[in-house]
């Protein structure tokens, strides 16, 4: 459902609420996604591409003049998780994904569990936070889960970001990568907002929700290489295998052979070269390295090949690996 009709569906007087204008950062984030969005070269086009984006913050700037248990409802408000690794795409990843809209508080405030989202070996989440009365909060202070799958903690990094949506109210966005799959079609989580910035918190905001992977699994592929590869500094590496789902395609790798660990992977195929990934890496032995290249996904009857760099863009790999 698009934004308008969901506003359409709102009856409200709007004379009783406080317009909160969008601060001159919530403003350039939102011109940016849409400048990203739309890449146009005449003039014409380019004045089509600041009207739209006018729009936008018109109707976020409208927004806020429904209550905050109105805009918490809004999925498209509450933030979305497509919004958080792709901002500016057209994505919908409902078919992959959980809503769940469920609310914990404690002294610190309100928290709302959005939605959840299983890629391979990662955990996405989104929810609203409304701090209590007194409670400095702001885009700079971060809210981080424990997780439990199945029962088992199988996190290894987690990543957060904080939105400010206005004054009082934030999206907390988190990204928990595992050490290994979950190959279950439902799976039994436990999410523990328990950390704030680095500060235990002495109540949590618990959840206990189980999410439906089904869809990813049937979706996704798995190109075995285990390949080992001498680099251009004499040092090798072994890929595991390439994973790909509708969401991401992650390169599994062994850095155990070589003593560095500046290396970086990415994925060309005869249109385009993608190297924006986030990685972990690591030479200790029995250590699982690798690269996750968000919203890339491998497509039927394309041809596809791995190169690697290291982080000051020296080619590492002097024939490209087929990955097939």
């Amino acid at each position: 459902m698009s934004v308008y009709k969901e506003l359409n569906n709102v009856k409200m007087d709007v004379n009783e609420f406080e317009n909160v204008p969008l601060s001159q950062m919530e403003q350039r984030r939102i011109l940016k996604k849409i400048r990203k969005k739309s890449s146009f070269k005449t003039r014409r086009k380019k004045w089509i591409q600041v009207s739209i984006a006018a729009v936008a913050v018109g109707v976020l700037s409208f927004s806020f003049l429904i209550d905050r248990g109105t805009i918490a409802s809004m999925p498209f408000v509450g933030g979305i998780i497509e919004d958080y690794n792709y901002p500016g795409e057209n994505l919908d990843f409902s078919s992959y994904k959980t809503p769940i809209g469920e609310t914990a508080e404690n002294a610190l405030g309100k928290l709302t569990l959005n939605e959840v989202l299983l890629d391979d070996r990662q955990v996405v989440l989104s929810a609203t936070f409304e701090p209590a009365e007194g409670v400095d909060f702001d885009y700079q202070t971060t809210i981080q889960p424990t997780v439990k799958i199945n029962g088992e903690d199988y996190a290894v990094t987690t990543g957060s970001q904080s939105i400010e949506l206005n004054s009082s109210m934030f999206t907390i966005y988190n990204d928990i990568d595992l050490s290994q799959s979950v190959e279950t079609e439902f799976v039994n989580l436990e999410i523990s907002y328990d950390m704030w910035e680095r500060e235990k918190v002495e109540q949590p905001w618990t959840f206990h929700v189980e999410v439906s992977q089904a869809q990813m699994l049937k979706e996704r592929k798995i190109v075995d290489l285990k390949q080992t590869v001498e680099l251009t500094t004499g040092d090798q590496v072994t890929i595991q295998k390439v994973v790909s789902t509708p969401i991401s395609t992650t390169i599994y790798y062994d850095l155990s052979q070589s003593k560095r660990e500046d290396i970086r992977f990415a994925i060309q195929s005869e249109e385009e070269l993608d190297i924006h990934s986030t990685s972990y890496n690591s030479n200790e032995v029995g250590e699982v390295s690798y690269a996750r290249f968000n919203g890339v996904t491998l497509q039927e009857n394309t041809d596809y090949f791995l190169v690697a760099f290291d982080w000051e863009d020296q080619p590492l790999i002097q024939t490209p690996i087929p990955i097939k």
